[in-house]
């Protein structure tokens, strides 16, 4: 398999990093910004909508899980159609679409018409969530992809900054705060224009991606011999100013005939085709590594998403506590002595209304510590083994996690309870990148695809275990959380990364 990739490699490390590929990874990066943005900034925007929504606590949870189940629906059909039809082909289509629902969701006036939104939003950006890491790293070669693909991860943390950025500007200050009537029950408040200005990194990578060719590795695997050379030669001039030499035409023309793929014709049987198409990652060389490496996905989802996407409404709760917390835990910090929240009753919609949000800094540290870590990471790669930085994250994650169940200092709980997230969102960046260099190009797109479903699936299941559970097993779910990495960092043998 690796053999079938040495001509393409050595024509692009000729051609070396330049324009094409900071080009590529502004624009991509943007889409995993947006991606970010319509999963994640739904901690913002849920617990603000709940005063115009009417929703109960039990409700915020399945709405902040919504994104995540309409990605996991479609993931594995954007995934098929990726690898028929082109990475571009469907990154510009699907990111129309989930711009357009995501608007959609933010002037619903009730709590089923804003789910159904939020879930068909989700199965739009199931798209571009792994179709732009797929895309980038076909203008790669092995030397590099695993650098340029953490810095397109490291958009995450930029857009775990401009989040809370925007949420200081219209949740945040009293100038911002309105509520115009529109039509019938409709309300315009701050939250529902801050869910619209989540948008605009995708809106402006759309465009951004009307400059960018086709993936030049899906064009010689479908047999687009001649599309494939006028990518190529496009790279080689945008980055070196001059077209590709003969003998890296010759190279090319190798590189083609050992990676074109026949395609399959099951029109009648989509289904069929669809599963015939992922049985190679379940067969050997690929099946011990894709199966361990999903496990982990999911853990990595389950920490980074599911707690994640709590992280803003846990801070808010905490620095809204009245009275002296100097030697409490989390736990006391977050429940003691207030009323319970898990009922559904009118009490509880009062209770859980509130507008007033206090935890922006805090996400804006969350933020920041991402950016800096996927800078740390992408350093250390240069000396350090890629399994290697997964173990010790993994161990500092289960560390924090431990932590945060005993500590009583305010600043400790933060930093702990931020490294429990970013860590293992660092680590997937780095499973993603692993994956793309471990199997071949006719079945990237899905094999990415299928190992994010599974991060998904993590991150549902967290988001429903911290909306259900941590108030009444608050330490328990804490040290669940925490041994979950330890999990996976047992799973490390089976991973040649």
């Amino acid at each position: 398999m690796n053999q079938q990739l040495t001509e393409f490699d050595t024509v692009m490390e000729q051609i070396g990093f330049g324009r094409v590929h900071l080009f590529a990874t502004l624009t991509l990066g943007l889409l995993q910004m947006m991606a970010i943005l319509e999963t994640m900034g739904i901690g913002i925007i849920g617990p603000a909508s709940v005063c115009d929504l009417r929703m109960s606590l039990m409700q915020l949870s399945s709405i902040m899980a919504a994104g995540f189940m309409g990605i996991i629906c479609s993931s594995y059909f954007w995934g098929y159609i990726t690898d028929k039809m082109g990475r571009r082909w469907i990154l510009l289509r699907t990111i129309s679409l989930s711009n357009i629902c995501s608007i959609i969701s933010m002037f619903m006036v009730s709590f089923s018409g804003f789910y159904v939104m939020r879930f068909v939003t989700g199965i739009f950006v199931a798209g571009p969530s792994f179709v732009a890491v797929t895309y980038l790293s076909e203008f790669c070669n092995k030397q590099i992809m695993a650098r340029v693909v953490t810095h397109l991860y490291m958009f995450t943390g930029f857009a775990m900054l401009y989040c809370p950025s925007w949420g200081i500007l219209f949740e945040g200050t009293a100038y911002m705060d309105f509520e115009i009537e529109l039509v019938g029950d409709l309300t315009l408040r701050p939250w529902r224009l801050l869910g619209c200005m989540f948008m605009l990194p995708g809106v402006l990578a759309f465009f951004l991606l009307l400059r960018m060719p086709e993936s030049p590795k899906f064009l010689f695997m479908i047999g687009e011999t001649q599309k494939g050379m006028d990518v190529m030669d496009w790279v080689c001039r945008k980055n070196t100013g001059r077209p590709l030499t003969p003998e890296q035409v010759e190279n090319m023309l190798k590189f083609q005939e050992k990676a074109q793929v026949k395609r399959q014709k099951n029109a009648n049987n989509i289904l069929g085709t669809m599963l015939n198409d992922a049985m190679p990652l379940f067969r050997k060389p690929f099946v011990g590594y894709f199966v361990s490496g999903c496990a982990v996905m999911f853990v990595m989802g389950l920490l980074a998403n599911g707690l994640g996407i709590w992280f803003t409404s846990m801070r808010n709760r905490a620095n809204m506590r009245v009275g002296p917390s100097e030697h409490m835990t989390l736990c006391s910090l977050l429940f003691e002595d207030n009323p319970s929240l898990m009922q559904e009753t009118e009490e509880d919609l009062l209770v859980v209304c509130n507008d007033d949000l206090h935890s922006f800094y805090d996400s804006l540290i969350l933020g920041a510590t991402y950016i800096i870590l996927y800078n740390i990471c992408w350093l250390l790669l240069f000396y350090v083994p890629r399994k290697g930085l997964l173990v010790i994250s993994l161990l500092i994650a289960s560390t924090c996690g431990f932590a945060l169940i005993f500590v009583a200092n305010h600043h400790v709980q933060l930093f702990c309870l931020v490294f429990l997230v970013s860590l293992p969102g660092l680590m997937i960046s780095l499973m993603g990148g692993a994956l793309l260099e471990f199997v071949p190009t006719y079945i990237r797109a899905k094999a990415l695809c299928i190992s994010l479903m599974w991060c998904r699936w993590g991150a549902v299941v967290g988001t429903t275990i911290v909306g259900s559970s941590i108030e009444e097993h608050c330490e328990i779910t804490l040290l669940a959380m925490a041994i979950l990495p330890l999990c996976s960092a047992s799973l490390e043998a089976f991973l040649t990364i």
